[in-house]
């Protein structure tokens, strides 16, 4: 296995651990919004929200060097 794999898989199980032990019912708020849900859910939504934006910008960011890369031809 390479070494990037194992550390995302470690931080991965690392995670989901900090999860299992915060499994307490708390109030989310956000802006005029509120509710009552599991910090564990929350922290997973969270979590996978921050990927989704990651990767977005990933992408974002190659496709503005590859176009600034054809734009220099």
């Amino acid at each position: 296995m390479r070494l990037r794999r194992i550390i995302f898989l470690l931080l991965g199980l690392l995670f989901a651990t900090f999860v299992v032990q915060n499994a307490d019912v708390v109030q989310v708020r956000f802006l005029f919004w509120s509710a009552y849900a599991s910090r564990a859910l929350a922290l997973l939504r969270a979590f996978v929200l921050g990927i989704i934006v990651g990767w977005v910008a990933g992408l974002v960011n190659r496709k503005e060097i590859s176009s600034a890369a054809t734009f220099g031809k």
